[in-house]
């Protein structure tokens, strides 16, 4: 059970919402983060899932605190990006 309270939170968390016809907020939330790049490939990989005809290309790309967290502290590297997209 400790092993269980001690894992990072699903690593990554993807998220998307629909915030008007064929435009996404995405965000990537991942406790061991190697760089950014890492991150913006993760909302590219979720972009391209949410817009089946192609995506264009990520905008307004933030940082924001990250939620990954465990109680022993092995996600020392974590990392978060939000953005937006238009599907194609």
């Amino acid at each position: 059970m400790v092993l269980l309270l001690a894992a990072c939170q699903s690593d990554p968390a993807l998220r998307s919402q629909r915030i008007g016809p064929g435009h996404y907020q995405l965000s990537v939330d991942r406790c061991h983060v190697i760089d950014r790049e890492q991150l913006e490939h993760d909302l590219r990989a979720l972009a391209g899932n949410r817009c089946p005809g192609g995506a264009g290309p990520l905008q307004a790309v933030e940082s924001f605190p990250s939620r990954q967290g465990s109680l022993l502290g092995e996600c020392l590297r974590s990392g978060a990006l939000r953005a937006e997209v238009r599907c194609r």
